[in-house]
């Protein structure tokens, strides 16, 4: 029992000056000449494809046509369909309009609300959105290349979206703004995949009003009598985009 605390002890005590020993190094100097002194660059097989700029858009066309999504609505469907139009003046730079028509009916929250028993609500009363048109300019911020596999190379466009318009319901239209980002994935020099994400701004009827109007078997009040504020709506749309 001794001879193995005398070996702990030995050992613990190895153990220390090896310690020591171990951050009593000098600091090594190396002389100038022999430190790096320029950055090396990543080499590709194929530099010249990854220098050029393979989708050009200044002075062309682009034809959208996208499916929208109201994340943020309430009541109404929270599906359109659009169509846009757009003229690139530069790799920086576009213009264009898009109009986007709603579906009708409700959405499935609303529906649960007409479904519950104890509230006996027609939601359909409520005046709704018919559809959207906009003026819209896209600042294009930066274009890259996404390789998805060794033979597969997406182009990729990321801008900010400024759009101006109007949001039509049953009975009034109202003046709209909406500010979203925006990204291009393109299979070739044509045909791309865009998605927008947009916060809309715009005054509009609130879907609800007080005491048995909105209950079943009433008639339907007056659109104009469902009270106003400031409405923000969350949509984003997916669309196919032509470039020509």
């Amino acid at each position: 029992m001794l001879k193995n605390g005398f070996k702990a002890v030995v050992i613990l005590i190895l153990a220390l000056l090896l310690h020591k020993a171990a951050f009593a190094a000098d600091v090594v100097e190396l002389p100038p000449e022999e430190l790096a002194q320029e950055s090396v660059l990543p080499v590709f097989d194929k530099p010249v494809s990854v220098k050029n700029r393979n989708i050009v858009t200044a002075g062309k066309f682009d034809i959208d046509v996208f499916y929208g999504y109201a994340m943020t609505e309430p009541i109404a469907n929270v599906s359109k369909l659009g169509l846009g139009v757009y003229y690139n003046f530069n790799e920086d730079h576009a213009l264009g309009v898009f109009f986007a028509n709603n579906f009708s009916g409700l959405s499935d929250y609303a529906r649960q609300i007409e479904q519950t028993p104890s509230t006996h609500l027609d939601l359909t009363k409520a005046p709704m959105p018919k559809n959207t048109i906009m003026a819209d300019y896209n600042l294009k911020a930066f274009y890259g290349k996404l390789s998805v596999t060794k033979s597969l190379v997406l182009n990729t466009i990321l801008y900010g979206s400024g759009s101006l318009g109007i949001v039509q319901y049953e009975h009034k239209s109202y003046p709209a703004v909406a500010l979203g980002l925006g990204q291009k994935f393109y299979f070739n020099k044509d045909w791309a995949l865009r998605f927008d994400l947009r916060l809309y701004a715009h005054q509009g009827p609130i879907p609800f009003l007080a005491g048995n109007k909105m209950q079943e078997g009433t008639p339907r009040p007056s659109l104009d009598e469902f009270p106003e504020r400031v409405l923000f709506t969350t949509n984003l749309d997916v669309g196919l985009s032509y470039l020509f």
